[in-house]
């Protein structure tokens, strides 16, 4: 570019024509070098200012890991399993808690007559002036029969002469099985058939049921195997006929469908049993 004095105004040179077919050949310009080293400095320098500011955000609590709990895993050994049928965990436990004894407020208990073992109508209004022991169980004695003719059996050995101020008096619970001769199995099993106390009672399918009703005994039978399955209750009745204990009574089961107890848990029962029936006899 050159300037004129005299007349005071710039004039510029013709522009130099553009090849551009050469430039396209040539294809995109170079980076320089220089430029390309200061890039990569850039780059490294906020990676790792970026790595400190994150570790500094994170400590400050700005920014918080997950707040999903991690499970911990308990290497500690646990406590045994309750044992509620009369096991070494049950044996420690008070005898009213052994039996889960529940004290009820005096009340008539429900009246019934049915037939005993030996063909004899047995009611329960027969029996005032006795304490009389209730419990439930089936005549084919497939249930908890056989524990619980063990616990009656020590139980009435236990009370020495007072067990002939007490009865004993079991209600057939198998609705298969209601007739007399199919007390047999029970009479077998349990051996009690020769003490004079005590007396299993069955009767026509609708009387038993009433009976069932009214002491709060509920009867499941499985329709593919006929198995009768029925909750557990033993009742304390005073010698005025008045309701006053009722006790839950305990057994295992095992596998086969075999039932025992424990032969310290029997006797505990028994124990039990012969303790609370005394309790109700009048003084003489």
């Amino acid at each position: 570019m050159s300037e004129d004095a005299d007349s005071g105004s710039a004039t510029s040179d013709p522009p130099t024509p553009v090849d551009r077919a050469a430039a396209l050949a040539e294809g995109a310009p170079r980076m320089p070098r220089r430029y390309i080293y200061l890039m990569l400095g850039v780059v490294v320098f906020l990676g790792i200012g970026g790595s400190v500011l994150e570790h500094d955000l994170t400590s400050a609590g700005l920014n918080p890991t997950s707040s999903r709990a991690v499970p911990q895993i308990s290497t500690s050994t646990p406590p045994p399993p309750t044992t509620l049928a009369g096991g070494d965990g049950s044996l420690h436990a008070s005898l009213p808690a052994f039996m889960g004894l529940i004290r009820l407020a005096p009340h008539p208990a429900p009246k019934f007559t049915l037939t005993d073992q030996h063909g004899r109508t047995i009611s329960l209004a027969s029996q005032r002036g006795k304490v009389v022991v209730l419990t439930f169980f089936g005549g084919r004695c497939d249930d908890i029969c056989p524990v619980l003719g063990s616990e009656i059996r020590r139980a009435e050995a236990g009370m020495g002469a007072g067990a002939g101020r007490v009865s004993f008096l079991v209600v057939n619970t198998d609705p298969g099985v209601t007739s007399v001769a199919g007390l047999a199995a029970a009479l077998r099993r349990t051996g009690l058939g020769d003490m004079p106390n005590w007396h299993m009672l069955t009767g026509p399918l609708a009387t038993l049921n009433a009976i069932w009703r009214a002491y709060g005994v509920s009867i499941t039978v499985t329709k593919a195997t006929g198995a009768v399955v029925h909750n557990n209750l033993m009742y304390f009745v005073d010698p005025m006929g008045r309701l006053r204990l009722r006790a839950t009574p305990v057994v295992d089961e095992s596998r086969t469908g075999m039932f025992r107890l424990a032969i310290a848990g029997v006797d505990r029962w028994a124990a039990g049993i012969a303790r609370y029936a005394s309790s109700l006899l009048p003084a003489r």
